[in-house]
């Protein structure tokens, strides 16, 4: 997530942002590499993630959700439909701690119910479009 608000609220190119990361001596080689890749496949995706946020996210506009819900609702249908090892409960899971750690009181809520509805869509495995085998 960190990554995407670099991009996107900082206008910061992605390898910039990616080389921020790098220097961050908190953040595990495992964690980098994995954000990496997911912020990757948000960027490669976004139009197919927003619609999806769009279509699940009745009654909101896609520009009134908060930029922080947004990005973390990004990443988590990114791991939803290209991360096949990461099971769909533990992405919303930690998709919801994220919203309750960095934004509002009611984002872990709305982010949670934006996630359900679009997790539906991929109860059938096969309906996942995984491509990390990068």
């Amino acid at each position: 997530m960190q990554l995407l608000y670099s991009v996107e609220v900082g206008k910061e190119a992605f390898a910039d942002a990616v080389k921020a990361l790098s220097d961050d001596p908190e953040i595990s080689l495992e964690a980098r590499e994995y954000g990496v890749r997911l912020a990757r496949h948000v960027l490669e995706h976004q139009e197919d993630l927003d619609a999806r946020i769009t279509a699940a996210a009745s009654n909101w506009d896609l520009e009134r959700i908060a930029i922080v819900d947004k990005l973390i609702i990004r990443c988590a249908v990114a791991e939803l439909m290209f991360i096949s090892d990461v099971p769909l409960k533990v992405a919303i899971n930690e998709a919801v701690d994220i919203a309750k750690k960095f934004s509002t009181g009611e984002s872990s809520r709305f982010v949670n119910g934006v996630l359900d509805a679009i997790a539906k869509t991929f109860q059938n495995p096969s309906q996942r479009n995984p491509e990390d085998a990068e």
